[in-house]
């Protein structure tokens, strides 16, 4: 038994080196997506963190076309910020149906927070 260990000891340091030259690093990498221009769907689990570094100007007027029919709501425009361009972007509002009768829009903000101005999403009531 002693010898039988003593030849398992043996063939274990012969091969520690090799195993000791095989390493794997592995890069931990956060992904942050910072930009959305679609409503969130009902039930939407998804969400987004858009964080500007200066206030949104003041909303434009927009009009509402006509309705395109009886059971579609609108959906104001907002400011959305451009992490390209560092920018604000007018993202202009639009007809949408809801998720279920007597839904109501409620409108997304922006919100100042000590890290900056963060979007939070409209949602359906």
């Amino acid at each position: 038994m002693r010898r039988l260990l003593l030849t398992a000891g043996a063939a274990l340091a012969l091969c520690a080196p090799a195993f000791a030259q095989s390493t794997v690093t592995i890069e931990k990498k956060n992904i942050t997506k910072d930009i959305t221009s679609d409503l969130p769907e009902s039930g939407s689990t998804v969400s987004t963190v858009v964080i500007a570094p200066n206030a949104p100007p003041p909303p434009q007027v927009e009009t509402p076309p006509p309705p395109p029919g009886a059971a579609v709501v609108w959906t104001p425009g907002r400011w959305g910020w451009d992490p390209e361009a560092l920018n604000y972007v007018w993202v202009s509002g639009r007809y949408v149906e809801p998720p279920r009768a007597r839904a109501a829009w409620v409108p997304g903000h922006w919100r100042q927070e000590p890290r900056g101005w963060v979007w939070v999403e409209g949602h359906w009531n």
